[in-house]
C-alpha cells in the first residue's frame, strides 16, 4: 500500500487523529493535491505528518490549507511513559518525519500544528521557525450549566437578554450560510476568502462523517442575526466559521448562538476550540466564555532565497490595494 493508503487506514482505526489532519478533511480541503509522511517503529505506525502539496509562485510549497486550523504532525504516545521516555520517542519520531519532509526538496514549508503538540525542538536543530499563535478553549463542556457559570457577566447577561426574543434553528442549508457570510462581510467592507465549492466540499464531508453542524439564530420574522457553522471529533469541537449581521451587532446573537451549540454538543465531544484569534478585539470576546488561552506552533523553513523575496512583495503589493 501507498502510505496515503496506510494512512486511511490508520485514521479508520486511531481515534487520537485530530479532525483537521483525518483523511476525509484533507481530501475535502486539498482535492488530491494531498499526501503524507509516516513513521513506523516494528511495524506499528507511531507517527503521521499529512501535508497539502502546493505551487506557488512556481515552487513546490507545503501550505496549510484554507479553512483548518491544525495540520502536521500526529504521533502516538506510549502509555504510563515518563517525561524522558515521551522525549525520547518525539525525538524519533519527528526526526524520522523531518527526514522525510526534507527529502521533498521543497521551497518553502508551513504548517500549524494542533496544540497537543507541545515540542518542537527537533525542528528547530533542524532548522526550522516557529511563531507562537493562541486559540481559547473550555475544556470540557460535559456540564453546560457549569460552562454557562464561567462565562463573564457581561455575556450571561447578554445572552439571558436574548432567549426570549431570538430562537435556534438548525436547518439551515450551506447555500444560506455561504450567502450570509459573504453578505456580512461586504457589509463591513470585506471580502469572502474561500469559495462556495470548497464549503460545500467541507460541509458535504461533515455530514457524511457526523462530524459538522449549521446552527442559525433568528428572530420572529425568521431574520437570520447570527450562523455558525462548528465540527467536532471525539475531543474537540471547533468553531469553524462565526458570521453575524452588522445590523443586528447588538442582539446578542453572536454570544447566544455559542451558548446554543455548547448545549447542542454536549455528548458529543469533550472540549470546545474557538479556533483563537490573534485580533484582539476578537480575543477580547473569546476570553469572556470562561476559555482557557492555549498556544500553538506554526511551523516554518524556507529553502529558497528567490522563493522569499517574490513572496514577501506579493505580501506587500496585496496589502496595499
Amino acid at each position: 500500500m501507498t502510505a496515503k493508503e496506510q494512512y486511511r487506514e490508520l485514521c479508520k482505526e486511531e481515534n487520537t487523529i485530530p479532525l483537521f489532519c483525518q483523511d476525509w478533511w484533507m481530501d475535502a480541503v486539498c482535492f488530491d493535491e494531498w499526501d503524507v509522511l509516516l513513521a513506523d517503529e516494528k511495524g506499528e505506525i507511531v507517527g503521521a505528518l499529512p501535508y497539502h502539496l502546493r505551487k506557488k509562485l512556481g515552487f513546490r510549497c507545503v501550505l496549510q490549507p484554507q479553512l483548518t486550523q491544525y495540520n502536521g504532525i500526529w504521533i502516538k504516545h506510549k502509555p504510563a511513559a515518563t517525561d524522558n521516555e515521551r522525549l525520547s520517542h518525539e525525538k524519533k519520531v519527528f526526526n524520522a518525519l523531518i527526514g522525510q519532509l526534507d527529502n521533498l526538496k521543497l521551497s518553502f514549508y508551513q504548517q500549524c500544528f494542533h496544540l497537543s503538540i507541545t515540542n518542537w525542538l527537533p525542528f528547530y536543530w533542524r532548522g526550522y521557525k516557529e511563531t507562537t499563535r493562541y486559540t481559547y478553549v473550555i475544556s470540557s463542556i460535559g456540564n453546560p450549566e457549569k460552562v454557562f457559570s464561567r462565562f463573564s457577566h457581561a455575556k450571561q447577561k447578554q445572552i439571558k437578554k436574548c432567549e426570549d426574543k431570538l430562537h435556534l434553528s438548525l436547518d439551515m442549508r450551506p447555500d444560506e450560510f455561504y450567502s450570509h457570510h459573504k453578505q456580512s462581510l461586504k457589509e463591513g467592507g470585506e471580502e469572502i476568502s474561500y469559495s462556495y465549492e470548497l464549503f460545500l466540499r467541507i460541509y458535504k464531508a461533515t455530514q457524511n462523517n457526523n462530524a459538522g453542524q449549521l446552527f442559525a439564530i433568528k428572530d420572529d420574522k425568521g431574520e437570520i442575526h447570527a450562523c455558525l457553522f462548528v465540527l467536532w471529533d471525539n475531543m474537540s469541537a471547533y468553531n469553524l466559521i462565526c458570521s453575524r449581521d452588522p445590523k443586528h451587532a447588538s442582539s446578542g446573537a453572536s454570544s447566544l448562538i455559542i451558548w446554543e451549540a455548547i448545549k447542542y454538543l454536549k455528548g458529543k465531544t469533550k472540549a470546545f476550540d474557538f479556533e483563537g484569534s490573534m485580533i484582539e478585539g476578537v480575543e477580547n470576546s473569546f476570553r469572556q466564555f470562561g476559555t482557557i488561552q492555549k498556544p500553538y506552533f506554526e511551523i516554518s523553513k524556507c529553502n529558497s532565497m528567490l522563493f522569499n523575496v517574490l513572496f514577501t512583495l506579493k505580501i506587500k503589493l496585496k496589502s496595499r490595494k
